[in-house]
C-alpha cells in the first residue's frame, strides 16, 4: 500500500492553531499555497489541490472507503474482529488536511490546509486598501463557501472542532491553543455565511484585473460567479435539513423562504452546473485503482436489493459483473473466506478502476433535487415527486457522463461508451421500489435511498451523514466478534489534541467517545 509522508511536526499540525506559507514555492500556480508572501487568488487556488477536494489515493482508501463509505453500507469490509477499528493516522490525516495539509513526496497526495489558506485570505485581506479590497473581495466569499463545506463535513464526522480560533499563526501571527466551537453553533455561522454569500454574489462584479485570474485560479467553475451562487445555496440547503431534525422550525423556515424564492436563492438545478473539480489527465492525475481494488467487491444490499432488483439503469456504470456469478454482491454477513475466494461483481473497470478522470464530487444536481423533495413532502412547499423524479433522472445523466468521461493512460484497456437507454430508465423509475407512491414515511424512504446511491463512494462522507441523520436506506452491516462490535458515530480527537491543546481538549473529553452522536443525529 502506498505510504503517505506527514509531517512529524504534529504540535503544528494538529492543534488546529498552526501553519505556515513561507515554504519555498516550486511553481505559483502548481503550489500556490507556498509563498512567501500572501496572495489572495494564488491561495484561494491552492485550496483546490486538498487532497480531500481533489480526488486523491489516500482520501479514497484511509476514509471513504475504510471507513464511511463501510459504515454507510457502500462498501464490504473483509470480516474480522478488529473491522470497526480505526486508525488513528487515518482519521489524524483527515483532521490535518482539514487545518494544516499535509506534505509529501507525490504531489498527488500533497495539498494545503483549508483553513490555513483561508486565515491567510483573511489577513492578507485585511491589510490592504479599501479599493483593493473591493477587488479582492470575490475571493474571499468563494472561498468561504469552500470553507463552509470542509468545515461541516469536519463536524460531521468528529462534533466540536476547533474553528473561530484555530491556525492563529495565520491570523495573529501568534502561538495560540485553539478552542473547541461548539457543533450546533458552528453550522448556524456556516449556514449564515452562505447566506451572505448569496447575497454578495447577487451583485458581485470581477475586476477586469481579476478576470483572468479567477478563470485560471478556479478550478470548478472557471470564475462563473452564477453558478458559485447556486453551489453556495445548494450547500445551505444540504446544511439546514441536515439539523431538520433535531432544529426543525429553525431548518424549515429557512428553507422555506430558499425554495419559495427561486430568484434570490437559485439552486444547482442541471449536471453542467454540478461542483466538480475535473482533474487535467496530463498534469495533477490521482491513480485511485490502487484503492479501488483495496475493496473491490459490491455490497449485496446495494447491488442486488436496490440496484438489479429495480433494474437500475445506473448499475452497469457502477459495477462490472463477476464473470461466473454476474450481478452477485458480497452479504453483510460474509467470512473472511468467502470474501478472500472473490466471485463477487466489484467497481466499474471504466468509470472507477482504470479511470485517471474521476472527478472530486463536491455537490450534485441530483442531491439539491433530493434535498428539495424531502422538504416538500415534509412541509408541504411545493410537488415531491417532480423534484425527485428530476433527482433520478439527473443521478442516471450523471453516472453514465463519468463513464463518458472516463480516461485510461494505457493502451491497455479500452470500452465502448455507454449511453442510457430511455425505455431503461422509464421501466426503472416505474418499478415499485423507486416510484414515488406509498405512505409519506415510503416517500421518504425511496428520497434517502436514491440520495444514497447517488452519493456512492465519491461522496461517501455525506452518504454516512445522511445514514445517521435519516436511519435509511434500512442496510444490515456485519456484527464484528471484537471489542467493538459495530461501526462508530463518530471519530476519535487525534491524540495529539489531548497532548497539545491539554485544556481546550479537556473542555470536550466528555464528548471523545465512539458513541457519542453529532448534535444533529437524533434519530
Amino acid at each position: 500500500m502506498k505510504k503517505l509522508l506527514i509531517n512529524a511536526a504534529l504540535l503544528l499540525l494538529l492543534v488546529g492553531s498552526f501553519s505556515s506559507c513561507k515554504k519555498k514555492a516550486e511553481e505559483d500556480y502548481q503550489n500556490p499555497e507556498l509563498t512567501t508572501s500572501g496572495n489572495i487568488g494564488k491561495l484561494f487556488a491552492g485550496m483546490f489541490f486538498n487532497k480531500r477536494i481533489h480526488p486523491s489515493y489516500w482520501d479514497y482508501y484511509t476514509i471513504l472507503q475504510s471507513y464511511s463509505g463501510a459504515y454507510s453500507g457502500l462498501v464490504s469490509l473483509v470480516p474480522s474482529s478488529t473491522m470497526y477499528q480505526t486508525t488513528s493516522s487515518y482519521t489524524d490525516g483527515r483532521w490535518t488536511d482539514f487545518y494544516n495539509g499535509s506534505t509529501g513526496t507525490d504531489y498527488n497526495y500533497n495539498g494545503p490546509g483549508i483553513l490555513n489558506n483561508y486565515r491567510e485570505m483573511q489577513t492578507t485581506y485585511n491589510g490592504l486598501s479599501t479599493a483593493d479590497q473591493a477587488d479582492q473581495a470575490v475571493y474571499m466569499n468563494l472561498a468561504k463557501v469552500i470553507v463552509a463545506d470542509q468545515a461541516a463535513q469536519m463536524v460531521d464526522l468528529w462534533g466540536d472542532i476547533p474553528f473561530s480560533k484555530a491556525n492563529s499563526l495565520n491570523s495573529s501571527r501568534q502561538v495560540e491553543f485553539a478552542a473547541y466551537d461548539d457543533a450546533a453553533a458552528l453550522y448556524d455561522t456556516l449556514i449564515a455565511n452562505l447566506d451572505q454569500v448569496n447575497t454578495f454574489l447577487t451583485t458581485a462584479t470581477v475586476a477586469a484585473t481579476e478576470s483572468g485570474n479567477l478563470k485560471l485560479y478556479d478550478r470548478i467553475y472557471s470564475g462563473d460567479l452564477t453558478l458559485w451562487r447556486r453551489y453556495a445555496n445548494s450547500l445551505r440547503l444540504r446544511l439546514l435539513m441536515r439539523i431538520s431534525n433535531v432544529s426543525e422550525s429553525k431548518a424549515q423556515a429557512a428553507v422555506t423562504t430558499m425554495l419559495n424564492n427561486p430568484g434570490t436563492y437559485p439552486l444547482i438545478s442541471s449536471n453542467d452546473q454540478s461542483a466538480l473539480l475535473w482533474e487535467s489527465p496530463t498534469t495533477l492525475v490521482s491513480d485511485l485503482l490502487s484503492a479501488f481494488t483495496s475493496f473491490p467487491y459490491a455490497p449485496k444490499f446495494l447491488l442486488e436489493d436496490v440496484l438489479v432488483a429495480n433494474n437500475d439503469p445506473r448499475t452497469k456504470v457502477m459495477f462490472d459483473p463477476d464473470t461466473a456469478n454476474g450481478y452477485k454482491g458480497f452479504p453483510y454477513n460474509g467470512t473472511s473466506t468467502e470474501y478472500s475466494n472473490g466471485g463477487y461483481a466489484s467497481f466499474d473497470s471504466a468509470t472507477f478502476f482504470y479511470n485517471y478522470n474521476v472527478p472530486g464530487v463536491l455537490f450534485t444536481a441530483a442531491e439539491a433535487s433530493f434535498l428539495q423533495a424531502e422538504a416538500y413532502e415534509r412541509w408541504g412547499l411545493g410537488t415531491a415527486a417532480t423534484a425527485y423524479t428530476a433527482g433520478l433522472d439527473q443521478s442516471v445523466a450523471f453516472f453514465y457522463m463519468m463513464n463518458t468521461k472516463a480516461f485510461n493512460r494505457s493502451n491497455q484497456y479500452k470500452w465502448a461508451t455507454l449511453s442510457v437507454n430511455t425505455d431503461t430508465v422509464a421501466l426503472w423509475k416505474a418499478a415499485s421500489g423507486v416510484a414515488y407512491t406509498g405512505t409519506t414515511t415510503e416517500k421518504l424512504a425511496k428520497i434517502y435511498t436514491q440520495k444514497w446511491v447517488n452519493f456512492f463512494i465519491m461522496q461517501a462522507n455525506q452518504a454516512w451523514s445522511e445514514y445517521r441523520r435519516t436511519g435509511y436506506p434500512a442496510i444490515q452491516l456485519p456484527v464484528s466478534a471484537g471489542i467493538q462490535a459495530n461501526p462508530p458515530v463518530r471519530f476519535l480527537y487525534p491524540s495529539n489534541e489531548s497532548l497539545y491543546n491539554t485544556a481546550n481538549y479537556n473542555a470536550v473529553k466528555s464528548k471523545d467517545t465512539r458513541d457519542t452522536k453529532i448534535f444533529w443525529d437524533v434519530n
